[in-house]
């Protein structure tokens, strides 16, 4: 991690917790990350020397002044000011991280061999959450190799309940 990155996703951290509204900033920057991702163009023009700080605040204000926590704001036209704006996605994921840490939270990609309805999907979210202790935010995968059966990866871990993993256990056991 960049050390810039590192200090203002801390600095935007701490100002969001001592206002206890770390969830609010975090969302707010998670929006703001799609955003820029699918135009990224964006973040080139505001970080650019050729057009002056006081356009490069105004364009943040009316793309985003309107629906953006005041903090995500400001905090925009200051990476906006130092010309450093195209490192706000690395900032954003670095403040989720920070978040997600602090809030006991964990992304969890879910494999399964056929789609499951709703109510399935809970009934997982709902077991891994236990078993972890944590909050999960779940993306589930289809993947018909793996026959049946269930593969779940997070950051920490690796659970592969699946046939395929299985057989390739079995496998090899006997090859030894």
């Amino acid at each position: 991690m960049n050390e810039r990155v590192g200090l203002y996703s801390s600095s935007l951290y701490d100002v969001a917790s001592e206002e206890h509204c770390e969830k609010e900033v975090y969302e707010c920057l998670s929006e703001i990350k799609r955003i820029l991702s699918e135009n990224g163009e964006y973040a080139a023009i505001v970080s650019s020397a050729s057009i002056p700080s006081v356009e490069r605040e105004k364009l943040i204000d009316e793309a985003f002044g309107a629906f953006v926590h005041p903090f995500v704001l400001n905090f925009m036209k200051l990476l906006a000011q130092k010309r450093l704006f195209y490192i706000f996605e690395d900032v954003a994921k670095e403040y989720e991280k920070t978040y997600f840490k602090n809030n006991n939270i964990e992304h969890a990609s879910i494999t399964t061999a056929i789609e499951l309805d709703d109510e399935k999907k809970k009934s997982i979210v709902e077991r891994i959450e236990k078993t972890m202790g944590k909050k999960i935010i779940p993306s589930f995968l289809v993947d018909a190799s793996i026959l049946g059966g269930i593969v779940i990866e997070t950051e920490n871990s690796n659970i592969d309940a699946s046939v395929t993993g299985a057989l390739g256990s079995i496998k090899r056991f006997l090859r030894n």
